[in-house]
């Protein structure tokens, strides 16, 4: 187990801080169970450990290969002072790197991109954070899987002393309770971002005519519909958003505009969807849908929780409901029909 310990003399502040001050120290520790860890770390410690100040876990690629995410949630959650707002990823890279590293323009730790993921949430929304209360409640209720955010460091910053690395959400890691199921990385998650209901603004770059387009949609809207015929469950998913071109350069019509967005995210759905299948894993907790709208089906369909599903156990629909184009003082128009 790695723990960081940062310095509160540098907390409050938000502009850039003296360079000479040591923001934290990383520990390390070893025991046969969390618990044990955490009793050897109080022995090197020189104050009270307060768990009310704990920003954020990273769980390892082995604590979720030998089924211990529960295990540790449990260690965490029984302190009296744990918070369930604190924030929860996982990764298969060394955990060590992710305590070492500080914020761009060497602000104040705590304001790093895994201890305050909504800082840049309105922004862009590709992956959406789990925090420990959400991660609980997905793993007792049906499908029993979660996705919690997959982080990685990159080195794709740089100043006048050299690269700079950063924190990238990169994907999801898919786990149960006792079992783990994979990674869906970079564009194979590109479905998530719509199925959840929590984001903000996000993005999709689709060819027209030969040219490349980069849409911004906001207000999204997800509904899912289980319908059921006999023994068999189809889920209807509807979205609905309005959509922003930012730049083009060619003139098309809105509704070639339209038809481009509503294809291309029904795309990355099925997409995403499918994968997920590849690994055992019902990714958008359709399994959730049919136990809240029909128990009775669940109950006589679900297996340890999910339901089975095949390729066509979706069919998605997606609906543009306004078409902007930004500033108009440029040449190039979007065009009403």
């Amino acid at each position: 187990m790695y723990v960081q310990i940062i310095s509160f003399a540098t907390v409050a502040r938000a502009e850039q801080i003296n360079q000479d001050v040591m923001q934290s120290e990383v520990g390390f520790i070893k025991g046969k169970t969390i618990d044990e860890a955490f009793a050897k770390l109080y022995r090197s410690v020189d104050e009270k450990l307060f768990f009310g100040h704990l920003s954020f876990l990273i769980f390892s690629e082995d604590l979720l290969k030998y089924g211990k995410l529960n295990e540790v949630l449990n260690s965490f959650t029984r302190h009296i002072n744990t918070r369930y707002q604190t924030w929860t990823y996982a990764t298969n890279e060394p955990l060590e790197q992710f305590f070492l590293e500080s914020p761009m323009l060497r602000k104040p730790i705590t304001l790093t991109k895994l201890a305050n993921p909504l800082n840049s949430y309105e922004q862009d929304f590709f992956i959406e954070p789990v925090n420990v209360r959400k991660l609980i409640i997905h793993l007792n209720e049906p499908s029993h899987i979660t996705r919690i955010p997959y982080v990685t460091v990159k080195e794709n910053w740089n100043t006048k002393k050299g690269d700079d690395p950063s924190f990238h959400f990169e994907g999801v890691a898919l786990a149960t309770p006792t079992d783990f199921k994979g990674y869906l990385k970079k564009e194979d998650a590109n479905g998530l971002q719509w199925i959840s209901k929590e984001s903000i603004t996000s993005y999709i770059t689709t060819t027209i005519d030969g040219s490349d387009f980069t849409f911004t949609n906001k207000n999204k809207s997800v509904k899912i519909t289980p319908i059921v015929k006999g023994n068999e469950v189809k889920f209807h998913i509807h979205i609905s958003l309005s959509t922003l071109v930012n730049s083009f350069d060619i003139n098309i019509s809105e509704k070639i505009v339209r038809k481009a967005v509503e294809k291309a995210v029904k795309k990355e759905v099925i997409e995403t969807y499918k994968l997920g299948l590849e690994k055992n894993s019902d990714v958008y907790r359709l399994s959730e849908s049919l136990y809240r709208r029909h128990v009775g089906v669940w109950k006589k369909l679900q297996k340890n929780g999910v339901i089975p599903l095949t390729e066509d156990s979706i069919d998605v629909k997606v609906t543009v409901e306004k078409v902007k184009a930004g500033r108009t003082i440029y040449k190039n128009t979007i065009e009403t029909p």
